[in-house]
């Protein structure tokens, strides 16, 4: 019995004869003569295939190629230089007939290869660990859960297996802030008050950072706010309120070197909000106007007692220079004259005398006295 059989320029071809594999064809047509004939085609377009060590056995060994992949290698096939599949460990067939078809095999203990987006495109999630670490961040790497390296700014990847998982982690090495708000604290004279605190901070050992707490910024927190209770219930509320800047002093004194033990640079802390109960609020109202009113009545009689000293200096002076004083009498005429039109002057026998010469003052009275 002739059968045909016809091979497409992308297909390679094996005939049975009851099941049994005799021999491959290739691309075109075919004139098959025989019983109980079948056959078995093969897309080589689909670069890898699998087939029975029977079929393998009759195909020609330029058309496909076999590679066995041990547990720390990977394989990634290209066409025309472009990677079109990854190669895990275990042995894979793959068909040879377009030469453009390249294996590239690589061992996970050596660097990984450029990453292309292609490359990327087709590498499966957890074979490879990347991380692109900024100019203000460190990059801690991790193998088997075990710190082995501080990694520096740019872009970092690496093979990650069964017997060497990566992990990447990436530190921000800038100045934060935080805010320590609405802290219940009682001071030593038992008064209750509300404290807000800004804290700002950095980190500057990455690694002891990542190993010593889970958090950042909750072992600062912690560390700030504990120290603001000591201080607060060390003092009494009129020497926190006059002295917040040795609060400050002594949270920084006494926060920073616990920080240090974390890797963490305590940079500044600020008391943002002091805020009393309002019975507290009122009375300490009163008390400052209190004070206040004191301290006005303190200054006025102050400068009462000035103003009377003066006085007495000046009295003492006019008494001790009789011309001064009449002068200071004219001055003060002259001031009213210029605010009225008119003024009258009365002035007595002995005034008299100071004002007009002694010969006429004599004359007037004897004149008068004649008439008499």
């Amino acid at each position: 019995m002739l059968k045909i059989v016809d091979v497409r320029i992308h297909e390679r071809a094996v005939v049975l004869k009851n099941g049994i594999p005799r021999f491959a064809l290739g691309p075109g047509r075919h004139w098959v003569w025989g019983f109980h004939l079948s056959t078995l085609v093969w897309n080589t377009d689909d670069v890898l295939f699998s087939a029975q060590p029977a079929a393998r056995a009759v195909l020609p060994e330029a058309w496909f190629a076999e590679v066995a992949l041990g547990a720390r290698e990977r394989g990634v096939l290209s066409r025309d230089g472009k990677p079109f599949a990854f190669l895990r460990p275990g042995t894979h067939r793959f068909w040879t007939v377009d030469p453009g078809v390249k294996l590239a095999i690589f061992d996970v203990d050596q660097p990984v290869p450029d990453l292309t987006d292609e490359f990327l495109k087709i590498v499966p999630k957890g074979e490879l660990v990347q991380a692109t670490v900024r100019e203000h961040e460190k990059g801690l790497l991790f193998v088997q859960g075990k710190l082995v390296a501080t990694l520096d700014s740019g872009r970092h990847a690496f093979w990650s297996h069964p017997g060497a998982a990566i992990e990447i982690s990436v530190v921000d090495l800038r100045r934060e802030q935080i805010s320590i708000v609405g802290q219940e604290l009682m001071t030593k004279d038992k008064v209750t008050l509300r404290l807000t605190l800004t804290v700002e901070f950095g980190t500057v050992d990455p690694a002891l950072a990542a190993t010593s707490v889970a958090s950042v910024k909750d072992a600062v927190y912690l560390v700030v706010q504990l120290a603001a209770r000591e201080f607060v219930a060390g003092v009494t509320l009129d020497e926190l309120l006059e002295g917040r800047d040795t609060m400050t002093r002594f949270l920084e004194q006494d926060a920073a070197p616990k920080l240090v033990r974390f890797g963490v640079r305590l940079e500044r802390v600020g008391v943002k909000d002091v805020v009393l109960p309002g019975e507290m609020k009122t009375l300490l109202n009163r008390v400052i106007e209190a004070e206040k009113e004191a301290q006005a009545n303190v200054i006025q009689r102050r400068e009462e007692v000035a103003a009377t000293r003066q006085l007495a200096n000046t009295a003492r002076v006019m008494a001790d220079n009789p011309v001064l004083l009449r002068l200071k009498e004219l001055d003060a005429m002259k001031e009213i004259a210029g605010q009225i039109q008119e003024v009258r002057l009365l002035v007595g026998t002995d005034g008299m005398k100071t004002l007009l010469p002694a010969d006429l003052l004599g004359r007037a009275i004897t004149t008068s006295g004649t008439a008499k």
